[in-house]
């Protein structure tokens, strides 16, 4: 696969077509000849033929100026920068990105990857990874490429598998760019976790997904900079059905929810299919049964019954399973490869189970960091570890998300015996202050400790708790970052922290 290079003329033609085209200012006539061979918003990654992107709150004039010295031919903004004479001016930044990003690549992935996008409050990377092990497994059947990944957890495009830098889904450029790589290194599948931030900020808007799979909704990223309500981040969700093939829908959402995401998949979709431990699901699934490390149930469909297992325990982690089995049918694959996937899969930082040496004391780390995954994840702590304590190991959000600091607060008062507060991304907030705001929902008796640095956090719980307790660190999961600041700071996961500890004990 290769790019046909474009002239910067029909990059302006292009935004004119679309109606983003404010002005377009080119006083040297050479520059409109000039192809195009890159395009960037990042003034560290320019190259001579480059056609730059002013964006961001934090963008400063200075970015521009070094992106001009190499070699870019001419920018485009909201507004003027600088004191370059070769520059575009757009209406919508975000839509003008999308619309020249996908043109730059051709639209590749369209004609040549059948793409999986999955979104909900939670569950996205685990539902991603069963579907990546199920495809990865047919795939492997037929002697073809396994398939390509976008996920929080790690990116891999038929090449390289890269750890993820917190944003669920890539900026636009950069998921095109993955995209097109996933083509050039001959996958035909890819599967992509899709946030609502990623819907509503036209990320995805250049994607046609041969199945979306939508797994629940509750509210969740209401802040500022995120969603101003729960219609808003709510609505975002359901715009990733006006870009699918077929749809799979989740049939244990609350009601209230539930009718809106059949109306709006029925409407958009040429295929809808259900799942869930719901009668009357095309994919039904029941008899669940879970240990720490392992999940079995049955699952009931057109064609008989199945017995899934699936090598990572939870029981809410059998709507996942289920749904990967209804987005994986939906594409065609036989069972034999769906139970082999499952049965074999392993999830970074879900349920990830450690048992320490010098106590009777299991942990598990888990990505948990909202209302609805926190209940699912605590209820089934309760049921696989009857009678024992909990110490619960967690932070919130900064800049972002302010509920979560009310309603992890409240959840963790209900469910830990014991609390260690720590750092989870501040940015650019104060970690005490952030801590201090979950300790207003916990009980004044209830035992807490706040560590600022998130090491030092795990170390210290994984000494202070008592034999006979399960300890729960929740948050980061296989996240080996943290934001400080502006900078993502790149540490040492939590499961990493606890092998650590249970190596010199």
């Amino acid at each position: 696969m290769s790019i046909t290079y474009k002239k910067l003329e029909n990059y302006i033609d292009l935004l004119r077509r679309y109606g983003l085209l404010l002005e377009a200012t080119i006083t040297d006539e050479r520059a409109l000849e000039r192809e195009i061979q890159y395009i960037s918003h990042n003034s560290l990654d320019v190259k001579e033929g480059t056609l730059f992107i002013c964006k961001g709150l934090n963008f400063k004039a200075q970015y521009l100026d070094d992106a001009l010295e190499k070699g870019a031919v001419s920018y485009m903004a909201e507004k003027r920068v600088g004191q370059s004479e070769n520059y575009i001016l757009v209406t919508n930044m975000r839509k003008a990105m999308s619309v020249i990003s996908a043109f730059f690549f051709d639209e590749i992935w369209n004609e040549k990857l059948k793409m999986i996008g999955i979104t909900g409050t939670k569950g996205k990377s685990t539902t991603a990874t069963f579907v990546k092990a199920i495809m990865d497994d047919y795939c492997k059947s037929l002697r073809k490429k396994e398939i390509g990944f976008l996920s929080g957890i790690y990116t891999y495009d038929g090449e390289r598998k890269v750890k993820a830098k917190k944003m669920t889904t890539p900026e636009t450029i950069e998921l095109h760019r993955h995209l097109a790589s996933c083509v050039k290194n001959g996958c035909e599948y890819l599967v992509m976790e899709t946030s609502s931030q990623a819907l509503k900020y036209e990320r995805t808007a250049a994607l046609e997904y041969e199945v979306a799979g939508f797994l629940n909704i509750s509210e969740d990223h209401i802040s500022d900079r995120e969603h101003p309500d729960i219609e808003d981040y709510f609505s975002s969700k359901l715009k990733i059905f006006s870009q699918s093939r077929i749809a799979c829908i989740n049939m244990e959402m609350d009601e209230k929810y539930l009718d809106r995401v059949l109306y709006e998949a029925e409407k958009s979709c040429g295929k809808v299919v259900t799942f869930g431990r719901e009668k009357g699901a095309d994919y039904y699934g029941y008899d669940v049964e879970s240990t720490p490390s392992n999940l079995t149930f049955q699952v009931d469909w057109e064609g008989g019954t199945e017995e899934i297992l699936v090598s990572i325990g939870g029981y809410y982690n059998a709507s996942n399973a289920l749904a990967a089995i209804a987005i994986t049918r939906a594409l065609g694959v036989p069972f034999e490869n769906i139970k082999n996937g499952l049965a074999h899969v392993k999830v970074a930082g879900r349920m990830e189970l450690y048992q320490m040496k010098n106590k009777h004391v299991d942990v598990i780390v888990d990505y948990a960091h909202n209302k609805l995954s926190y209940e699912t994840l605590f209820e089934n702590v309760k049921t696989l570890y009857p009678g024992r304590k909990i110490m619960l190991v967690f932070g919130c959000h900064g800049n972002k998300a302010y509920n979560r600091r009310k309603d992890l607060g409240e959840l963790a008062n209900r469910y830990a015996d014991s609390i260690v507060l720590t750092e989870q991304d501040p940015g650019t907030e104060d970690v005490n202050e952030i801590c201090n705001q979950i300790k207003e929902h916990l009980d004044q008796d209830k035992p807490v400790t706040t560590i600022l640095d998130r090491g030092e956090a795990i170390a210290a719980a994984c000494e202070m708790i008592d034999d006979n307790w399960v300890m729960v660190i929740a948050g980061n999961g296989a996240d080996g970052y943290q934001k400080r600041g502006l900078t993502y700071i790149e540490l040492p996961t939590d499961g990493e922290r606890v092998q650590a500890y249970i190596d010199a004990h």
